[in-house]
């Protein structure tokens, strides 16, 4: 397994500043706290070094490339000197058909063979090769006497090359080359999944970071209704009031505590979400732990046109695709060379030597008298040929997918930058909007809270302007975790968010 690099400088994509809160930053999934103290709780950096090194989709890439860069060295093990070597011992027995048969004897022989073979970038093969045969005899009738013993030597070269099918490099070396290509495109398939992986790791902080403030809104609600009760019992005391009064404040108190119940549940949900991308076990006594950071609200400058013409440069999931490409166009050409008849060159040149002693056979196979060669040819068509030109179809048919898939992977990067680019502004736009609202809730709630005073409100009223204040306040929070949210997602986009985060995932 690979291990990964991590640096994690924080730049312009998240910066954050971090929340303040009052209460400890862990507790149990069941209670929840108002959310980490300042300095206190997950970092970003934290957890983006947890995932890079625990998320499962980026331990089985690495897994991929080990997996790849395996198959380019069996690949290339191809064009490998090899080394082979045997040796045979035979006994073989004559019988006599009379007493004076000169064939009748026993003969007992030992070959031993070795070689040094090669195949060649170009399609063929050389193999440069040694023999020696040790040859005893023993014949009733023989000038030698009842025991021959004689030796064979030899060397020979021998080359074979494809004249028509597999001819040239383009053809032996397709599979390096297929092999390598493939082993860039699962290198890009890092950069891509990374990218994703740490896209998902930082909208979920920041959806995290926004559970925390929507938690901590909510429960600014029940307080202030609880407020209000204590200021509408204090009015039933002096009789100001009836008892009647406050039943809209214990109902309101009751819906606000309904909305705290479904802001830890949210709290618990956005948790496990990180814990599952950073790969980390879940126990049954999980305890959640908050986030100590939150965007900026700075908004980034997102142009659409030259996003997209970035994005469409350096995409690293667009980069893998047209590697796939060249692989199909390297299928193709394949096919094509094998639709072609095999007529195959085999030519072999040696030197030979024989004689009673192994000294003397070497001798004479040194001095080159008995030289022998031969060269042939090797036809072979397959009359209908349907596995060729099948395989040739197929190939075309794969890379027409490979460009329709480029195409569409274009368009969805050209859809994604706008739809992005203008959910951002939106979300800035929705930000400014929200401040201002939280501002107007803060005067009308002041206002009621005085006509009440008088007589002239209700405590429907006052509730109402409370809950219109929190509203403002959990939009200003949504605002700012969707302007950051998609300018993470445009950087995604084009690999970009590892730069601006820091990320270094290395071989």
């Amino acid at each position: 397994m690979r291990s990964c690099t991590v640096s994690l400088a924080l730049a312009a994509l998240v910066a954050v500043t971090p929340v303040a809160r009052a209460e400890s930053p862990q507790t149990t999934a069941a209670a929840p706290p108002d959310g980490p103290a300042p300095g206190t709780g997950l970092r970003l950096r934290e957890v983006l070094g947890r995932a890079v090194t625990g998320n499962p989709d980026l331990l089985r890439v690495h897994a991929a490339i080990d997996l790849a860069e395996a198959n380019l060295m069996a690949a290339e093990g191809a064009f490998d000197f090899v080394l082979t070597g045997d040796g045979t011992f035979a006994r073989r027995k004559t019988p006599p058909v009379n007493n004076t048969d000169p064939a009748a004897g026993t003969t007992t022989s030992f070959t031993a063979n070795v070689a040094v073979t090669r195949a060649l970038e170009t399609g063929g093969s050389i193999a440069l090769g040694a023999q020696e045969i040790i040859t005893r005899t023993s014949v009733a009738l023989q000038s030698c006497g009842t025991l021959c013993t004689y030796y064979n030597s030899g060397v020979t070269l021998r080359f074979t090359h494809p004249l028509l099918r597999g001819f040239g490099s383009e053809v032996a070396t397709a599979n390096l080359r297929r092999r390598q290509i493939l082993l860039d495109t699962e290198l890009l398939n890092r950069r891509a999944r990374a990218a994703v992986v740490v896209r998902d790791v930082v909208i979920a902080y920041w959806e995290l970071g926004y559970a925390w403030d929507d938690l901590a809104i909510r429960r600014s609600a029940v307080r202030l209704a609880e407020e209000q009760r204590r200021y509408s019992q204090a009015q039933v005391d002096v009789g100001k009031l009836s008892l009647a009064d406050l039943a809209a404040v214990d109902r309101a108190i009751a819906d606000r505590q309904q909305d705290v119940a479904n802001a830890e549940q949210a709290i618990l949900a956005r948790a496990l979400d990180l814990e599952r991308l950073t790969g980390r076990t879940v126990g049954g006594t999980f305890t959640v732990t908050g986030a100590s950071e939150r965007p900026a609200g700075a908004p980034a400058v997102i142009d659409p046109s030259a996003e997209i013409a970035h994005a469409l440069e350096v995409s690293p999931q667009l980069r893998a695709l047209r590697a796939g490409l060249s692989l199909t166009e390297i299928d193709v050409r394949t096919a094509q060379a094998l639709v072609r008849p095999q007529l195959d060159f085999v030519g072999s040149i040696g030197t030979a030597g024989r004689q009673a002693t192994i000294d003397d056979s070497w001798a004479q196979t040194g001095r080159l008298e008995a030289v022998n060669w031969s060269a042939g040819l090797v036809f072979q068509l397959p009359v209908q040929n349907r596995a060729a030109r099948g395989a040739v179809d197929a190939a075309r048919a794969t890379g027409e997918r490979a460009r329709i898939d480029m195409a569409d992977l274009d368009l969805a990067i050209r859809d994604g930058v706008v739809r992005l680019a203008g959910a951002a502004r939106t979300a800035v736009r929705r930000g400014e909007l929200a401040r201002a609202a939280v501002g107007y809730a803060q005067k009308n709630l002041e206002a009621e809270r005085a006509r009440f005073d008088v007589g002239r409100a209700t405590n429907n009223d006052v509730l109402l302007r409370q809950q219109e204040l929190k509203a403002a306040e959990i939009q200003v929070a949504r605002a700012a975790t969707d302007q950051a949210n998609a300018e993470t997602a445009v950087s995604a986009l084009s690999g970009d968010i590892l730069e601006r985060t820091g990320v270094n995932v290395t071989k």
